[in-house]
């Protein structure tokens, strides 16, 4: 059915607000809903009135930047994040006196149905681990301006399920003739089989992809790059990129409107047998919660057809890190545990080719790390990791390339340390501040003068080899006990796709 008008969902109310300390991350307010008496299906993007303020002698430097999300909380205290959707939200200016500020906060546009006694969760939080925030510690008092969290719904009725038999007879028919159709459809395809034999041993190669929809919505605009063996590749992007359709059309989920994806020379298209080589985890795993997570897995292998010896079970377990936890039925597991299911299915056969969108969504900090050795030794035995994430820090420390787009098209790519350092200072750590910016000055080419922050002197090389800069530093008698780029990831990201989220 069509969206219903928004209503108001009680049990939000103002009394409940949290307190924020910008200076230790992962501190946040949630504001719970009771309840749900029956199933509701959210569609659509949900809005929420907030009140922040400042404390007073803890001035945020006259702004704030929170970050909110809806969860959908399971009775057992199971949550889950639809979409893994962020709504970034800056409050500029925030009065330094403690007045408060009222803001309109509306929330990614998703699609999830909301079971029965689940309650709606609104987290806000100071830090989303990726995004610029305060440079100095604040305190942030966050409430709700309003009684109610608006949520678009779709209504509908129960009915019975039963049919005639001659409508069931009619519908068997018509699923025979489409089981028919799309037999003949898929011997065609594998008869027409398109190879570039000169690209059978590369992963991945895109070429002038596009996909668009109608009303001239463009998801993907001309998009090409390509990923070799061995690589840790990110795939970054704002929300609304067109990073997860192009993900889609990877798998063949999807098919592209004009040019072409070959995975090891293959042209993908939907049922390619290629398409076996490629291990996936794109917008969620659905998994029985009352089976085990090992019964899960193999139900799955099974589903493939493949033999369960080519499974190797073992050694995706040993990999994916996930101990005795397999054993335990998936209805226990946490939202973590349930993303370290789905990655484990994914390496199931241990692909050539690991497609992931945002791996870490749901993952506590040690097992973030833990996820980092994962990808990092699945590539290094010579298969390749494509993850997308909208973690910034992460992908710096995980991936070896990035691959950034913006509105549907590329706008960089290359290894991470290229696309961190371009453009940008190089910092030298050094035992005599004022000797290296006297010395680094006197460098030929340089395109601005040395600055200086505690030990380190920050310069914009222009082209001038590190190397160079140190071997003048130590020649001059300055000990250097650490070079490299001096800004991140992070930067060179909001500069690429212009400070847009």
């Amino acid at each position: 059915g069509s969206p219903a008008a928004v209503s108001g969902l009680p049990g939000l109310g103002g009394a409940l607000s949290g307190r924020l300390t910008s200076d230790v991350p992962g501190e946040f307010a949630a504001f719970t809903s009771g309840p749900m008496p029956s199933q509701l299906l959210v569609a659509g993007s949900a809005t929420v009135r907030l009140r922040v303020s400042a404390v007073p002698g803890q001035d945020p430097n006259g702004q704030a930047v929170l970050f909110a999300k809806l969860y959908d909380a399971g009775p057992n205290g199971t949550r889950v994040l639809p979409g893994a959707a962020v709504a970034p939200v800056r409050v500029d200016p925030l009065p330094a006196n403690g007045s408060p500020v009222d803001v309109t906060v509306t929330l990614p546009g998703i699609v999830q149905p909301v079971q029965a006694g689940h309650r709606l969760e609104l987290v806000v939080s100071t830090t989303d681990q990726s995004y610029a925030n305060l440079a100095g510690p604040a305190v942030l008092r966050v409430a709700l301006a309003g009684s109610t969290l608006a949520v678009p719904v779709v209504p509908g009725t129960e009915g019975s399920s039963g049919l005639p038999v001659g409508q069931l007879a009619a519908i068997g028919a018509v699923l025979v003739l489409c089981l028919l159709a799309g037999v003949v459809l898929l011997v065609r395809r594998r008869r027409g089989d398109d190879v570039d034999p000169a690209l059978a041993g590369t992963p991945l190669v895109l070429n002038g992809l596009a996909k668009s929809y109608p009303g001239g919505v463009v998801a993907v605009d001309d998009l090409s790059f390509e990923v070799a063996r061995g690589q840790v590749v990110g795939l970054l992007g704002p929300n609304g990129a067109g990073k997860t359709t192009a993900l889609r059309m990877m798998m063949g989920l999807v098919r592209p409107t004009g040019g072409s994806i070959r995975v090891f020379g293959h042209r993908i298209r939907p049922g390619s047998p290629v398409l076996s080589r490629i291990g996936s985890f794109v917008e969620g795993a659905g998994f029985l919660p009352h089976l085990s997570g090992t019964a899960n897995l193999r139900l799955y292998w099974a589903a493939t057809g493949r033999p369960e010896a080519d499974a190797r079970f073992d050694e995706t377990l040993e990999i994916a890190g996930l101990g005795t936890a397999v054993r335990r039925k998936v209805g226990t597991y946490s939202q973590g545990m349930r993303q370290r299911l789905a990655i484990a299915q994914s390496m199931l056969g241990l692909p050539d080719l690991l497609v992931l969108d945002e791996p870490t969504n749901g993952l506590d900090p040690p097992q973030i790390r833990d996820m980092r050795e994962v990808l990092r030794g699945y590539a290094a035995g010579g298969r390749t990791v494509l993850v997308s994430s909208h973690l910034l820090t992460e992908v710096e420390q995980t991936c070896t390339h990035v691959v950034v787009m913006h509105k549907g098209r590329l706008v960089a790519a290359g290894e991470v340390a290229e696309i961190v350092s371009g453009g940008g200072e190089t910092s030298f750590r050094v035992d005599d501040v004022a000797r290296a910016m006297t010395v680094l000055g006197e460098l030929p080419g340089l395109a601005d003068e040395p600055s200086a922050s505690g030990q380190e002197v920050h310069a914009r090389l222009n082209g001038v080899p590190r190397a160079a800069a140190v071997d003048a530093l130590v020649r001059a008698g300055v000990a250097v006990d650490q070079v490299g780029p001096r800004r991140r990831l992070e930067d060179a990201f909001l500069q690429l796709v212009g400070g847009e989220r």
